[in-house]
């Protein structure tokens, strides 16, 4: 199979698993905002779907890492260590969260409100440090756009920067506390995977055709 059919594929599968993960907690799940007796309801409900979540997590890093390793494939020096890193660090964000979402379903009977409520707290804070990652890799492929002659189409450029800006804002959710800018809330997992994914379609459309002209480093 040729590279930019593994890149297509990998990060089709990536997505899905994403999107498969938030499926799989239904629309209940506890947020930032809910109680610690709220919190240890939940996980001794639902722990078959906290595990799930967090198996899902696995994929996703994976992915990332292939989808990193792929495009980095394809970038310059430095840009490709910056993209690399990033794409990494986005992954193992993922699996830090997820590793803590499945270790509270383990025994949340055994837990007293007030750790649980503690607990899940560091989980949601991926939201705005997660930015940490993205914006690296955002800037990576947008700094390509200002060498002469640009390194990227415009489209790319532009697309990139506004990744770049929105997961730059997004790092405000570390001083929310509930609603849209809550941490791990509407605007880490909506706005800014929205974006995010429209940003990796566009990256992985770029770097297929790099791929399949051979034109690597």
């Amino acid at each position: 199979m040729r590279p930019s059919r593994i890149l297509l594929w990998t990060i089709l599968a990536t997505a899905a698993f994403y999107v498969g993960s938030f499926a799989a907690l239904g629309s209940s799940f506890p947020t930032v905002e809910s109680g610690g007796a709220e919190i240890v309801a939940w996980f001794t409900r639902n722990a078959i779907r906290a595990r799930i979540y967090a198996w899902t997590a696995a994929f996703v890093a994976l992915g990332l890492a292939a989808f990193g390793g792929l495009v980095a494939w394809v970038l310059p020096r430095p840009h490709r260590y910056l993209f690399l890193a990033g794409a990494l660090g986005w992954g193992i964000t993922g699996q830090v969260q997820a590793w803590i979402w499945a270790a509270l379903a383990l025994h949340p009977e055994s837990l007293s409100p007030a750790s649980a409520r503690a607990i899940f707290a560091v989980a949601q804070y991926w939201g705005p440090l997660v930015n940490g990652s993205t914006t690296t890799m955002a800037a990576a492929v947008a700094a390509l756009g200002f060498t002469a002659p640009p390194g990227i189409p415009r489209w790319l450029l532009w697309l990139s920067l506004v990744f770049f800006v929105e997961q730059a804002i997004e790092t405000i959710t570390v001083f929310g506390v509930s609603g849209f800018l809550a941490p791990g809330g509407p605007m880490n997992v909506y706005v800014g995977g929205a974006i995010g994914f429209a940003w990796a379609a566009g990256v992985t459309r770029w770097a297929m055709r790099r791929l399949d002209a051979g034109e690597t480093d």
